[in-house]
């Protein structure tokens, strides 16, 4: 009899966000809020609060080109595009010298031609994303960390970075000329495992030492722990929404255990560890773990001991794994390292032995190879913003800006 790991189900319809007990299919997409939406819960959504909603059918999610409300100057309307960070800017972010030396074009005139739009879909309405994916990727820019080992990067805004190193406890924020902005020292003196940005002034990360996850204040300079283990390590995290943590937690008595925490609020919301017929869905093997949540639900997790990414449902659901695109290698393993995801729900994973990034279709299917003269990739962070792929090389301490998607 087949085991239940070989076979890949197919992917449920998209639920909506707001519906209680069970979830409804998605209908709409609230560009604003950023919101699933059934067709019962898109007045109620409405009714909420004075602020304007831009509902959209669910398959044309997120190609609102109206003014937004700036991420960073709350309350200011952006009335910009900055045209080599490729976001959405407000004037307080212009004279602020956010953006130095910058060029901008009024979002008033850039081109809203539904044809374009329409040119890019498929038959069943949604992008297809061959189409979407750059010819050739390549890298738009690159900076020096001005360290080796680099382990973990994470976005903090238009033009900073975090940066965490293998045996180094000190975790900086630099721009990207190198100069560090800000830093801070792990608590247990030990390098963190893994770090993950919540905003731009909030930074959470794993302190395996002390077994604790913490969250460092950018403008108070504060340190406050959040979770705290006994018996089992924090080696990766990943922070999807302000109350949303995922936490993937090794067991210090059995090296072998490994499961994924999920908390809402503070308090756990699920953990996710086997099959239900006691098989792992980690296999853990020692070695590095990195983790990511993709837009569909699903949670994906790269162990570079294994040479594999397993990926779970929302649920918990054993979905597929993936161990490299062997028909496009030579002779190497499969050395997967850093994961991200896009808006396409699309998989980026770091191969580090090859130096190039795998990208995976959202049911497990190779889609391309990005190479760009990488070298031992290890750590990867898409900017949502602007949809740039930050790859961090561990030997070089480089971080390099790819452009691969049009």
């Amino acid at each position: 009899m087949a085991h239940a790991r070989s076979f890949v189900p197919a992917q449920d319809p998209v639920r909506c966000d707001l519906c209680t007990g069970s979830k409804e299919a998605v209908k709409v997409y609230c560009n604003t809020c950023h919101v699933k939406l059934c067709q019962s819960c898109m007045s109620s959504h409405v009714s909420q609060g004075h602020r304007s909603h831009d509902m959209v059918e669910f398959r044309f999610r997120g190609l609102s080109v109206s003014s937004t409300e700036c991420e960073i100057h709350t309350g200011n309307e952006c009335e910009m595009r900055c045209q080599q960070c490729q976001i959405q800017v407000c004037t307080k972010c212009i004279i602020s010298g956010r953006h130095k030396n910058h060029d901008f074009l009024d979002i008033a005139d850039e081109p809203q031609d539904v044809s374009t739009i329409n040119t890019l879909r498929g038959a069943d309405g949604e992008i297809p994303p061959s189409e979407t994916l750059a010819n050739d990727p390549i890298i738009i820019q690159e900076f020096d960390s001005n360290n080796t080992d680099l382990d973990r990067i994470g976005v903090c805004g238009p033009d900073e970075v975090w940066t965490s190193f293998m045996y180094e406890s000190v975790i900086s924020c630099m721009d990207f000329t190198g100069k560090v902005r800000d830093k801070f020292r792990v608590p247990s003196d030990e390098y963190a495992a893994d770090i993950s940005v919540k905003s731009e002034d909030e930074l959470y990360f794993c302190d395996w030492k002390e077994k604790t996850i913490n969250k460092y204040n950018k403008r108070d300079k504060s340190i406050e722990t959040v979770i705290r283990f006994e018996e089992w390590t924090p080696r990766a995290i990943c922070v999807t929404s302000p109350d949303a943590i995922s936490v993937c937690i090794t067991c210090s008595y059995n090296d072998e255990l490994c499961k994924i925490i999920q908390y809402k609020a503070g308090r756990i919301q699920r953990e996710i560890q086997d099959d239900g017929d006691g098989n792992a869905l980690f296999p853990y093997k020692g070695g590095e773990i990195f983790l990511a949540e993709n837009g569909n639900g699903d949670i994906c997790v790269s162990l570079s001991a294994n040479r594999s990414v397993e990926v779970v449902n929302r649920d918990g659901i054993f979905r597929f794994s993936y161990h490299g695109n062997h028909d496009v290698r030579s002779c190497q393993e499969f050395a997967p390292h850093g994961i991200a995801t896009d808006r396409l729900y699309q998989i980026l994973i770091a191969d580090s032995d090859s130096g190039c990034i795998n990208c995976v279709s959202a049911d497990g299917s190779f889609i391309m190879t990005i190479c760009c003269d990488l070298v031992d990739p290890r750590t990867l962070q898409i900017n949502a913003q602007n949809d740039y792929l930050y790859a961090g090389e561990f030997s070089t301490g480089k971080i390099k800006i790819i452009k691969y998607m049009t």
